[in-house]
This record gives structure tokens, C-alpha cells and sequence, in this order.
């Protein structure tokens, strides 16, 4: 048997763009969970039992125990956005992550600046 996640292979996504496509296909095993790290955080795709996914965005918060971690750069979520088909970004609000509608979720990272400037 193959070992998990041997078939897995970055490849290129279109112009500036690099990905991995995650299958979900039982006969090919990946990984429980897949993660991105950035400088200020890191991003999950952790597949379920019953083959859904959930996505966990993380930041890297002083206030979360990073202080012991020397080349973490404090960071915070400072902006979000739901997108849905027939409305606006503008007419959207929380109340909307049950839409049928909804197709797309954005999140925005911030570096605390002092530390950046201090790297």
C-alpha cells in the first residue's frame, strides 16, 4: 500500500499560483490534515470522518503562548469576507454561513508591524 500522501505533488495553478489538489479518494491515503505555514500564522484542511473538511485559519497571537517561539511574528485576523451569489459583499453578514448561496470566505492577516521592523 502506499504510504499516505506519497501521490500528493505541488503543482502549478495558473499564472502565480501553486497548489496541491487534496482527492479525498480512499484509495489514495493523504493526510488527516494538510497544512499551509506563513509568516504570521498557518492554514489546515483537516478532513472529517465522514470525508467532509473543515479549514482552520490560525494566527500567531502574543496573547496565545507564540513568546517562546523566537521566529513567530505576532499576527491578527483584521478583516473577513462571505461572498454569495446574488448579493453584494456589502449586504452579506455572519447570519449568511447557512446560505445555500455561499461560495467563497475570505480572512485577512496582519503582521504586528514593531515586530516585522524588528526582524
Amino acid at each position: 500500500m502506499a504510504q499516505t500522501g506519497s501521490h500528493l505533488r505541488i503543482k502549478s495553478m495558473g499564472d502565480k499560483v501553486l497548489g496541491v489538489t487534496l482527492e479525498g479518494n480512499p484509495r489514495k491515503p493523504e493526510p488527516e490534515s494538510f497544512r499551509v505555514v506563513f509568516p504570521g500564522g498557518d492554514v489546515d484542511i483537516v478532513r472529517t470522518s465522514d470525508n467532509q473538511y473543515w479549514i482552520h485559519v490560525r494566527v500567531d497571537h502574543e496573547k496565545h503562548g507564540i513568546k517562546a517561539i523566537e521566529d513567530l511574528i505576532p499576527s491578527r485576523i483584521v478583516d473577513a469576507r462571505l461572498d454569495l451569489l446574488g448579493k453584494h459583499t456589502s449586504e452579506v453578514n455572519v447570519g449568511d454561513f447557512n446560505s445555500d448561496m455561499l461560495y467563497h470566505l475570505a480572512v485577512r492577516v496582519k503582521r504586528n508591524e514593531e515586530q516585522v521592523k524588528c526582524k
